[in-house]
């Protein structure tokens, strides 16, 4: 068995460590306004959706463009304090404290003390976004990180972007929340990551790159 790519192997731009140029790829994008109403997000004031989100369609097999932002782990200095997963789903889950909805997971060998902070790259080519039946998969566009979020109210709660980031990493990143009947995943609270900030060892970090990161699958798998 071929061994498992790490963070490590993240592939750098020789003029920026951990980024590299945008996809030149052509992108067709349309802006999403359901109703044209405003959209309200749990933590944020009032704001328009159209001015949050874009969605990507695939057409003709074209690539969404890179996240400029994410989260990244580093397992040697972690503790397993699971403070990350308390503060994720109490901040995003209106204060709801489950490990099941925390948008990180620790994956936690209790035997030999190996904490490994499971993290949502916002991948090169998400998985999660092609398999979505709905469009409900994303791209936040206002918060210039480009990450790839779900539109919670869009959301039938089939799971099917669940289902496809569980065939190329060890522990999908996305979460089901039965309660809500939707699927909800790291949406890195917009621009500021509460399990960043409140990490008491720093092995959570956030990366930014106004190039784009190339990060995530295809480069990063099984992990």
């Amino acid at each position: 068995m071929a061994p498992r790519k790490t963070t490590n192997d993240i592939q750098t731009s020789p003029r920026k460590d951990r980024t590299t140029h945008l996809l030149s790829d052509p992108v067709t994008r349309r802006t999403f306004l359901r109703n044209g109403t405003a959209g309200v997000l749990s933590f944020l004031s009032a704001v328009a959706i159209a001015d949050i989100l874009d969605i990507v369609t695939f057409p003709d097999g074209t690539r969404v463009v890179l996240a400029k932002a994410a989260v990244l782990a580093d397992k040697s200095v972690c503790s397993g304090c699971r403070t990350c997963e308390a503060v994720c789903s109490n901040f995003n889950s209106d204060g709801r404290n489950a490990a099941a909805l925390a948008r990180v997971i620790l994956d936690k060998e209790y035997m030999r003390g190996d904490y490994q902070p499971r993290v949502c790259f916002q991948c090169l080519d998400p998985v999660c976004l092609r398999a979505c039946p709905v469009t409900a998969l994303q791209v936040d566009k206002q918060s210039g990180t480009h990450a790839r979020v779900i539109d919670e109210r869009v959301c039938i709660g089939c799971q099917q972007c669940l289902k496809a980031c569980d065939r190329v990493f060890a522990l999908p990143r996305p979460r089901f929340d039965a309660v809500q009947n939707i699927t909800v995943k790291c949406h890195l609270c917009f621009g500021d990551p509460q399990c960043v900030k409140y990490c008491p060892t720093g092995a959570l970090r956030f990366e930014k790159s106004e190039e784009g990161l190339k990060i995530g699958y295809p480069i990063v798998e099984g992990v």
